[in-house]
């Protein structure tokens, strides 16, 4: 049958859905797995019952399009699928979705509520603030789960570009070491910014385009510095990058010479990594000082892009280490965002700050990690990525216990709820565009768990 040679298909993320009796659905050890087998029930749905193709006129109409999905529904819980706990969840989702109506998928958002996000379909004419409620019409999305769980009520998918395009400029600044003084340090800096919506084109490994002048309508934009992973590089995590260049933010990620992948098995060495305790801050603040001269100089391309009242600083693994060393001596910056970071000092945060986790992280102490959060200055919010381990924050990663999918969750699903969590924290509390608030009040947490302070 059509139907499950499809669904065959879309389930070829990992092995055959293993079997909890006792779990609700989504819930527990479950979660992954259901969130799958529904996503792919979602696909299978659109094949047979393609929502385009439900324009309202008789035989196209709602009732024909939920009749459609139900015989789906029905087959793949026969098959053994979907798990019977899910059915409930499947219903609620696919009857959410616009196909063959004249309404919309309208998120509501009321703050200061104890669950501020919820999406209900609605005329459009409806769909419109209330004393109590903030509401948007979100005629881009066909269903209310993803409203709900990925734009907030807000129509803003941070798993997607913003408004702008993103260019990426390789910038080599030479400094002298600080570890060993007189010995220079070239450090071949990448810098994503905003340029041209639709510019082109887009280099595959950079995922900007090179070179492009930055767009300046909204200059000057706010700068985020990223130190990259031990033995890692300046490109490592492209996935957040260009994303966050789209939205109005110039990324700034220095290399580390003599703890990058380009030096080797040298780069795990004791001497490299003391080395690079001392190198890294100074890196990073070298390069700021740098950019923000840059940002000062009528020839340079980056000529009025930088705001120097909103500065972020973020890294990953040794990076996220950095940004603690880098925070305890630099007060400029404004918001801190460590991923999967080695918490080997005693780090105050004393701005704003989010630090993410791999739940399952087997390189770096979560418990340390979480005991040291516990020190940040208010507001602080530490979110667990579930099903995740040390790599979820990079591009690539080492085959094993962190990075084993379907048993893990792929490189692809973890860097969804990265988007989700870090793209409107830093445009709430670094940009300081609070279209983004409801994403941080929202209550619904798909695959992690968010702790606020």
């Amino acid at each position: 049958m059509f139907l499950m040679r499809n669904l065959g298909l879309a389930l070829a993320l990992g092995a055959a859905l293993p079997v909890f009796a006792q779990e609700r659905c989504e819930q527990g050890v479950a979660e992954k797995d259901d969130r799958r087998a529904l996503a792919a029930l979602r696909a299978v749905v659109e094949t047979a019952c393609p929502c385009a193709g439900y324009d309202g006129t008789p035989g196209n109409d709602r009732a024909a399009y939920l009749s459609c999905m139900r015989v789906v529904v029905d087959e793949t819980l026969a098959a053994g699928d979907l798990r019977p706990q899910c059915e409930r969840r499947a219903d609620q989702i696919l009857r959410s979705a616009t196909c063959g109506g004249a309404k919309v998928a309208c998120g509501q958002y009321r703050p200061g509520s104890g669950r501020p996000v919820s999406c209900r379909l609605k005329s459009e004419a409806a769909c419109s603030d209330t004393a109590r409620s903030r509401r948007n019409a979100c005629g881009a999305e066909s269903h209310c789960v993803d409203v709900e769980e990925f734009t907030a009520a807000t129509c803003i998918d941070p798993r997607r570009p913003g408004a702008f395009g993103a260019g990426v400029r390789i910038v080599p600044f030479t400094k002298e070491s600080a570890r060993y003084p007189g010995q220079p340090r070239t450090l071949e800096t990448f810098v994503w910014y905003p340029t041209a919506p639709g510019a082109e084109p887009v280099h595959p490994q950079y995922r900007g385009v090179v070179d492009a002048p930055l767009d300046a309508s909204d200059a000057p934009y706010p700068l985020l510095m990223f130190s990259h992973g031990s033995c890692g590089y300046a490109f490592q995590s492209t996935f957040l990058m260009p994303i966050l260049a789209s939205h109005g933010f110039v990324v700034v990620a220095p290399p580390h010479p003599g703890n990058t992948l380009q030096d080797g098995a040298s780069c795990r060495t004791q001497q490299a990594l003391v080395d690079a305790a001392v190198e890294r801050p100074e890196d990073i603040r070298f390069v700021l000082d740098r950019m923000l001269e840059e940002s000062e100089r009528a020839e340079s391309p980056f000529f009025g892009a930088v705001d120097p009242a909103r500065l972020g600083m973020s890294g990953h693994s040794f990076g996220g280490l950095t940004t603690y060393l880098v925070a305890q001596r630099d007060p400029r910056y404004r918001a801190f965002m460590p991923m999967a970071p080695a918490a080997l000092v005693d780090p105050v945060l004393s701005a704003p700050s989010m630090t993410l986790i791999g739940a399952i992280d087997s390189v770096v102490d979560n418990e340390q990690t979480i005991a040291a959060q516990a020190n940040d200055l208010s507001p602080a919010f530490l979110v667990s990525v579930h099903d995740a381990g040390h790599y979820a924050f990079s591009d690539g990663c080492f085959p094993g216990r962190d990075c084993n999918p379907p048993v893990t969750l792929s490189q692809g699903e973890a860097h969804e709820i990265v988007l989700r969590w870090a793209v409107p924290f830093l445009k709430v509390h670094l940009a300081g565009d609070q279209s983004f608030a409801p994403f941080l009040d929202s209550t619904i947490t798909p695959l992690a768990t968010v702790k606020r302070r």
